[in-house]
């Protein structure tokens, strides 16, 4: 059963009853069951995690001392609304106490895959099989840097049906190419472990690499999956390539058209605003000046707004990755017009020994124009100090921004431009691949096949 939404109060720094919505996957679109938490280092996105897989954990987990805020009356309180509109809680028995109760009772778990962020396991381990909904179960760690030897019992699972493990290799070839050859073998001391081969030698896990291991943990989450699932992963970047990270983000993105897929990332590669128009859902977790953990989403209509300027053939770079890591930073955002802009006035604030507390965003925002978009993504997102330089001859737009959001800063400098810029006389006119509507010629398909043709055989001889 799907979920509409996740609500915490009292779990470390939720002092206040803060809801994420979930995005729901939409007629087999790609991305459209996404949703993707952002925000600063500390800023409670670990703790979002912590919440489902307390939800979804064996029993009635116990909060230790440390996880609930004394603020909300020491006390925990986690809700899930389901699709169907049912709800399932899982709320501290008294005040100052580490037991729980599920409501309603009798209830029925709800069944989340949750990955932590450190995924690790015991190099070596015994034998035995889990089920992907025992291994939904399993229970609530005291700390959360515990491994998950259990993980050991999930290979298992799967090296013993040749049809699960093709899967499996067929799923984790769409991230490492060529897909790695592992197995299970046993020492002659008993215990077993994942064997990896390379080249012409053998190693266990230990030699994998953390990013190659953390991948093993996400792709046996995501394998045997089936629609209307729901996965929850930590951080899917850590340790990982950036290649790997960008096709892991795509792969994502596909395993989301029918299902539910949650994860909190600092990596710009795992926000694909190119799919932001397909329903994918945005939420910025951080702290707020009493230091609670505040949850902001962004809005439909925002959404709608990015996903034009992804479409933005002149300005491709204006949500490109330095852009997306504005999602990461705590605050403090400077926005101009456009990319020299941001080359210019770095250069005057140098001549001027001036140091900008502030970080701009991207290389512009692509234009006067598109200032509010941003300024409303931002806004929507919780951030509290932003502020947008304009060109002199753009009066109207400064103070069109000022009214919308009085508590940011809009100001014009005294010239119409960052730059003094001569004359230009017209240029001639050039025939393109592309016509106006950048639809591509039909009497230059044959000819731009074949050379996409000529690349891929040239990348890819054996395909």
């Amino acid at each position: 059963m799907m979920i509409s939404s996740l609500s915490i109060k009292g779990l470390r720094g939720f002092a206040t009853r803060e809801t994420l919505a979930l995005a729901q996957p939409q007629a087999n679109r790609p991305g459209s069951g996404l949703t993707v938490l952002v925000g600063p280092n500390n800023g409670g996105k670990s703790t979002v995690v912590e919440a489902f897989r307390a939800i979804t954990a064996g029993g009635t987990p116990s909060f230790t001392e440390g996880k609930r805020n004394l603020a909300a009356g020491d006390r925990v309180e986690l809700r899930v609304e389901l699709v169907d509109h049912s709800h399932h809680s899982l709320v501290t028995t008294s005040a100052g106490g580490s037991e729980t109760k599920r409501e309603p009772v009798p209830g029925v778990t709800p069944s989340i895959l949750v990955l932590p962020s450190r995924r690790y396991f015991n190099v070596y381990f015994g034998k035995g099989s889990f089920s992907r909904d025992r291994f939904s179960h399993l229970d609530l760690p005291a700390i959360r840097s515990q491994p998950l030897n259990e993980f050991g019992y999930r290979l298992f699972e799967t090296v013993g049906d040749d049809e699960k493990l093709r899967q499996f290799n067929e799923v984790l070839g769409r991230v490492v190419g060529p897909c790695p050859d592992w197995t299970i073998d046993q020492q002659d001391s008993g215990q077993y472990y994942l064997k990896v081969k390379s080249g012409n030698a053998f190693h266990n896990s230990d030699g994998m690499g953390e990013g190659i291991v953390s991948l093993f943990f996400i792709i046996n989450a995501l394998y045997d999956s089936k629609p209307d699932d729901v996965i929850v992963i930590d951080e899917p970047e850590l340790s990982l390539h950036p290649i790997y990270q960008r096709r892991l983000a795509r792969l994502l993105a596909d395993y989301a058209k029918d299902r539910q897929i949650v994860y909190a990332t600092h990596s710009p590669y795992f926000l694909p605003l190119g799919q932001v128009d397909s329903g994918m859902a945005i939420s910025r977790v951080y702290k707020d000046a009493d230091n609670q953990c505040r949850v902001a989403a962004v809005s439909d209509e925002t959404k709608q707004a990015l996903a034009r300027l992804t479409k933005d053939a002149n300005n491709p770079h204006v949500l490109g990755l330095d852009a997306r890591e504005v999602f990461f930073l705590e605050d403090d955002v400077l926005l101009v017009e456009g990319q020299e802009d941001v080359v210019c006035y770095r250069r005057i604030a140098d001549q001027l020994g001036v140091e900008l507390p502030c970080e701009f965003f991207g290389w512009g925002v692509g234009g006067a124009e598109k200032m509010e978009t941003i300024a409303r993504l931002l806004h929507e997102l919780g951030y509290q100090k932003v502020a947008g330089i304009l060109d002199g001859d753009k009066p109207e737009v400064a103070r069109r921004l000022s009214d919308a959001y009085p508590n940011y800063s809009f100001t014009c400098i005294p010239m119409d431009d960052v730059r003094t810029k001569p004359d230009r006389p017209a240029r001639p006119g050039k025939q393109g691949l592309l016509d106006e509507k950048l639809t591509l010629r039909d009497d230059m398909r044959e000819q731009v096949t074949k050379i996409f043709d000529d690349v891929r055989t040239y990348m890819k001889p054996d395909q």
